[in-house]
């Protein structure tokens, strides 16, 4: 890791932190990120529910709606 780069970017305030974060994670491939034995499992056994069970999908903004009237 570059300590120079991380030490700059350290002192970007919380916002330009964060949109950097963002900017990086988008030069990401798929393919590139690091998944385990079991986080596949898990993903693999959510969509072939989703494939089994479709009428009992919500649409993003029904799942953001549940989110945000959970108590925090």
């Amino acid at each position: 890791m570059n300590d120079a780069l991380l030490a700059q970017a350290k002192r970007l305030p919380v916002s330009e932190r964060l949109e950097f974060i963002a900017a990086l994670w988008d030069t990401l491939e798929a393919n590139e990120l690091p998944i385990t034995r079991e986080e596949r499992e898990i993903l693999e056994a959510r969509m072939a529910d989703i494939e089994a069970n479709p009428s009992a999908e919500e649409s993003w903004s029904e799942a953001k709606a549940w989110l945000e009237s959970r108590p925090r």
